[in-house]
């Protein structure tokens, strides 16, 4: 009656719809146990569905709070990066400042030697000179 065949089909069957004998258990379980039981049932999976939903607000809240932290600190990080771009074109500034005064002074120092100017003016740019240096 009984046969192999049977068993695989039975056992292929619970492998996929393992659920509806659960639920068939627990109607059965909850029919005998009395109304009592019921409702301790209930409420227990009641008291689960809200532990969850809290569980859920507390993952959400979380995740708000660091997408929050993280975009203060990339608009902090991009102010702090202006700054830096601000202070280096200040800088650079600066540099021609000094270079314009130091060829300055190097032409008006030099203005009667046009070889040492050309050698002077070449180190302050930072080129080659190719004089006669004989």
């Amino acid at each position: 009656m009984f046969t192999l065949l049977f068993w695989k089909k039975l056992w292929t069957w619970l492998k996929h719809f393992w659920y509806w004998p659960v639920i068939i258990i627990l109607i059965l379980f909850s029919l005998a146990a009395g109304k009592a039981s019921r409702e301790k049932m209930f409420e227990l999976l009641s008291k689960q569905k809200e532990s969850y939903e809290k569980e859920l607000q507390i993952v959400k809240k979380a995740s708000e709070e660091a997408s929050e932290k993280k975009s203060t600190v990339l608009e902090a990080h991009k102010e702090e990066i202006k700054k830096i771009e601000e202070d280096h074109d200040l800088k650079l500034e600066d540099l021609d400042k000094e270079k314009q005064e130091e060829l300055a002074i190097t032409i008006e120092n030099n203005k009667d030697k046009p070889d040492k100017l050309a050698k002077e003016v070449a180190k302050i740019l930072s080129a080659q000179y190719h004089g006669n240096d004989r």
